[in-house]
């Protein structure tokens, strides 16, 4: 998730172009992140440092862990949090666009500082976003209000990571007024004390993607079977939502979905729009609650 929120800020920011930052995405599976790049962004080290042991790493037959901490730049103790941390995604990310020539290693604070204050995150909000923690994230994006919903965004977010692009994301949350949409997949969810719905909704053509994704079926358009497609989904979204809250308590009653390529009506009292974005492309998944 962290690789495409930033990647998407820096296709905003003029730094790189889709094309670039769909070529950094399909690289990032190939790419072992360096122990230089590691040690500079957790503040082990400076960036002269890093050069100068990857510098003499290329007259001596030693690694980089080991000349650092020959050098006393690290701790053995240091060296093996790096190693840990090798798979990390945003360092993943980060490694790909020093590779590709996108970016410098001595330019990451400073974009990561312009990424924190153009969104509107807190320090400790940047470092939950750094690990790439989806239960750690969503409540960033979500709002106060919200409640249980966040959990329902949760569950969605992190389903069609597994099953749809494991390179998707999600925006900030707004408040919705409106009281239908077109095209739409929607399906409530009854409790004892009011209801719940999700539903999807197209913005930019991710709709259709994730239709023609999950379906296996190359749509052409937003039609009844591409949204029949999205209803499925939703629904293997709300089973294992309802599932994850039985075990507080709560009982889910999952009723048939509806779908139509021309409305779509809720009128519940609290509605919400998260944006997704799948193969570069956003729709919404919307939460709603009526009591």
């Amino acid at each position: 998730m962290v690789e495409y929120m930033l990647g998407s800020y820096l296709v905003k920011t003029g730094r790189m172009d889709k094309r670039q930052l769909s070529l950094v995405l399909d690289k990032m599976d190939s790419v072992r992140v360096k122990l230089g790049l590691i040690a500079v962004s957790e503040g082990f080290m400076t960036f002269t440092q890093a050069e100068e042991v990857n510098t003499l790493q290329s007259v001596m037959d030693k690694r980089f862990g080991d000349i650092a901490v020959e050098k006393g730049y690290l701790t053995e103790e240091q060296v093996g949090k790096l190693l840990r941390q090798q798979g990390n995604t945003y360092l993943t990310f980060a490694q790909t666009l020093v590779d590709e020539g996108i970016a410098k290693l001595e330019e990451f604070d400073e974009l990561l500082e312009q990424f924190r204050k153009d969104g509107g995150y807190t320090i400790s909000e940047l470092d939950a976003i750094r690990t790439d923690d989806v239960d750690a994230i969503v409540p960033i994006m979500m709002q106060d209000e919200m409640g249980s919903l966040t959990d329902l965004v949760g569950t969605a977010i992190r389903t069609v990571i597994r099953l749809i692009d494991r390179h998707a994301c999600l925006e900030k949350a707004i408040e919705c007024k409106v009281d239908s949409f077109a095209p739409a997949s929607l399906q409530e969810l009854q409790m004892q004390d009011g209801s719940e719905y999700s539903f999807f909704t197209e913005d930019d053509g991710g709709l259709l993607e994730l239709a023609s994704f999950f379906g296996q079926m190359d749509f052409e358009k937003l039609d009844e079977d591409a949204l029949d497609s999205a209803a499925e989904l939703l629904n293997c979204i709300n089973g294992l939502y309802a599932s994850a809250q039985s075990k507080a308590g709560r009982v889910i009653e999952l009723m048939p979905p509806v779908y139509s390529n021309e409305e779509v009506k809720l009128s519940a009292a609290h509605k919400y729009l998260v944006p997704f974005i799948v193969e570069g492309k956003r729709f919404y998944f919307g939460v709603a609650k009526t009591n």
